[in-house]
C-alpha cells in the first residue's frame, strides 16, 4: 500500500506542480502496476484539482495555471477512465450537468460528466459559465431525470440556488433531482438551497445518481 500511494502523490504532485510529463510517468505506472484506478483519480486527480481551484481562488494560480492543470488532469484523466469497463448498454437515466454561471471551472464537472457516462447514464454536458434559465430549458427539454450543478468559487453559489429557484417557479422542481458539489460547497449549503444532494467528489456524484434510480455503484 506504501508504493502504491507513493506513486499516487507523486502523480497528484506532479499535476499540482503543472509537470506534464511527470504526471504522465506517474499514471503509467499506476496502470502498470495495476494500482486500483479509482483510488488513484479519487486521491491523485481529484485532489490535485481541488487544490489548484483552491490556489486559484487566493490568487496563486492565474488563469494561464489553470488551463495548463486543465490540460494535464484531462490527459491523465482519459488514461485512467480507459482502464475503467465499458460502460453499458442500458441508459439508467439523463443527466444535464453544468458549471454554473460566473464560474470557469470545469476540470470536477468533466470528470463526473464522464464518469456518468460509463456507469450507462445519457449525459448533457452543457459546459461552464452556463446560465441558470439555459440549464433548465435544457432539462425540460431533453426530460431530464437529474441535474448535477458545480460551482468552485463562492462568488458562484448563489447560481446553484437560482437554478433550484426557477424550477420552483415553473412548478416543476419535483420532476428532478438536482446534485450540487464544487470546492466552495457543502452538505449544509445543500440543505440551505433545497438540492437533493451534495458530492465532495466525482465518486460521489456517481452514487448519489445511481442511488436516485434506484441502483447502486459496483
Amino acid at each position: 500500500m506504501g508504493q502504491e500511494a507513493n506513486v499516487i502523490e507523486r502523480l497528484r504532485a506532479s499535476i499540482i506542480n503543472l509537470d506534464e510529463e511527470e504526471a504522465k510517468k506517474a499514471t503509467e505506472e499506476i496502470l502498470s502496476k495495476g494500482i486500483d484506478v479509482k483510488i488513484a483519480i479519487e486521491e491523485g486527480i481529484t485532489k490535485a484539482a481541488k487544490i489548484i481551484g483552491d490556489k486559484f481562488e487566493r490568487g496563486e494560480y492565474f488563469l494561464g495555471e489553470l488551463l495548463v492543470a486543465a490540460d494535464i488532469i484531462t490527459e491523465n484523466m482519459n488514461m485512467m477512465l480507459s482502464a475503467l469497463p465499458e460502460g453499458v448498454k442500458e441508459k439508467l437515466g439523463k443527466v444535464v450537468i453544468a458549471t454554473v454561471y460566473g464560474d470557469i471551472h470545469d476540470i470536477g464537472k468533466n470528470l463526473l460528466a464522464q464518469l456518468l457516462k460509463i456507469y450507462g447514464f445519457e449525459v448533457y454536458d452543457l459546459g461552464r459559465d452556463v446560465p441558470s434559465m439555459k440549464i433548465v430549458e435544457k432539462a425540460l427539454e431533453v426530460n431530464a431525470d437529474i441535474i448535477a450543478l458545480s460551482s468552485l468559487m463562492t462568488t458562484t453559489m448563489p447560481a446553484q440556488k437560482e437554478v433550484i429557484d426557477i424550477l420552483k417557479e415553473l412548478k416543476v422542481r419535483d420532476r428532478f433531482k438536482v446534485i450540487i458539489g464544487g470546492g466552495s460547497t457543502s452538505p449544509e449549503w445543500a440543505k440551505e438551497i433545497g438540492a437533493d444532494g451534495w458530492g465532495e467528489t466525482a465518486w460521489d456524484g456517481v452514487k448519489l445518481a445511481m442511488k436516485f434510480v434506484g441502483k447502486e455503484v459496483e
